[in-house]
C-alpha cells in the first residue's frame, strides 16, 4: 500500500506527514531535502526519537525482549525512562493484531505453520532500528496540533501526505489514542484544501470528503484490513498534486 501512495507523488523537496503513525509511507519513500514528520501521540513520538538518538541502546533492549503476551501487557504501562518506553511501544505496535496501538486488540501469535512469522521477523527488528535511525537523523519530529502545523507550512514547495484517523463511521472499533470527530474532518478538509502546494489524503471513501473534494483526483486500491475483510484504499489528490503527476508522466513518455 504504501509503494502504491508513494507512485502518486509527485517530485518534491520539501515534506510534511502531519500524522506519522507508524511511518509506512516516510520510510519507503526517497529521501526529501527537508523531511518533517508528526504525532500528536507523545508516546509514539518518543519512541521514534529514541530511535534516532539511542538507536544502540533500543536496539540491545529489543535484542533481550522475548516475543511473549506479558511483555504485550507490560507495553500499556507507561515509564518515565524514555529508552524503556519506546521499547515497550515498539513491542506494543509489533506484537499487537492489527498493529493497534489504543485498545488492546490482542496479542498477535503464530498458530498455523503458514501463518506469519512473528517470532522470526520480531527478531530482526534490532538490526531494523538501525536502519531506522540513519533514515531519521535529517527528519525533524515534531509532537504539535495537526492543523496548526499544516497551516504553518502553507507553502507552495511543501508536498503534504496526510493520513489522518480515518472517520469512525468506515470502521468497525476504535483505533487511535486520538480520534478525529466529523467536524474535525471538515476542518481538516478545509485546511488542505487552502494549502499552496501539492497534497495527498489517505482514507475510506465516505460523504464527507467525496462532497468536499469533488475537484480532487480519486485513486483507489482494493486492501485486506484486520480480520481478513476486504476494503477499499481511497487517495484524494489535490489539483495542483493531479497536475503535477499528469506533467510528470507526460515528460516520461515524451523521454
Amino acid at each position: 500500500m504504501a509503494q502504491w501512495i508513494i507512485d502518486h507523488m509527485p517530485k518534491h523537496e520539501t515534506y510534511l506527514e502531519p500524522f506519522f503513525g507508524s511511518g509506512a509511507v516516510y520510510f519507503n519513500k526517497p529521501v526529501s531535502a527537508v523531511e518533517t514528520i508528526n504525532d500528536i501521540d507523545g508516546r509514539l513520538v518518543n519512541m521514534f526519537r529514541i530511535m534516532r538518538d539511542h538507536p544502540i541502546e533500543l536496539a540491545q533492549k529489543v535484542e533481550l525482549t522475548p516475543y511473549s503476551r506479558a511483555e504485550y501487557d507490560l507495553s500499556f504501562d507507561i515509564t518515565d525512562n524514555k529508552i524503556e518506553d519506546a521499547r515497550r511501544m515498539l513491542t506494543r505496535c509489533w506484537f499487537a493484531i492489527g498493529g493497534k496501538t489504543v485498545s488492546k486488540s490482542g496479542w498477535r501469535c503464530l498458530i498455523s505453520k503458514n501463518g506469519p512469522r512473528v517470532v522470526a521477523d520480531w527478531n530482526r527488528i534490532p538490526e531494523r532500528i538501525k536502519q531506522v535511525s540513519e533514515r531519521l537523523k535529517f527528519t525533524q519530529i515534531e509532537c504539535f496540533n495537526a492543523l496548526d502545523l499544516i497551516q504553518r507550512y502553507n507553502r507552495k514547495e511543501v508536498l503534504i501526505y496526510a493520513d489522518p484517523p480515518y472517520l469512525f463511521d468506515t470502521r468497525q472499533s476504535k483505533q487511535y489514542k486520538h480520534e478525529m470527530g466529523n467536524d474535525e474532518h471538515f476542518h481538516l478538509i478545509e485546511v488542505l484544501k487552502d494549502h499552496q502546494g501539492p497534497v495527498l489524503l489517505s482514507g475510506y471513501s465516505h460523504e464527507i470528503y467525496l462532497n468536499e473534494l469533488k475537484d480532487w483526483t480519486l485513486v483507489t486500491k482494493d486492501s485486506v484490513a484486520l480480520g481478513g475483510a476486504k476494503r477499499i484504499e481511497s487517495l484524494w489528490l489535490n489539483p495542483m498534486a493531479a497536475e503535477q503527476m499528469k506533467q510528470f508522466t507526460l515528460f516520461e513518455l515524451d523521454g
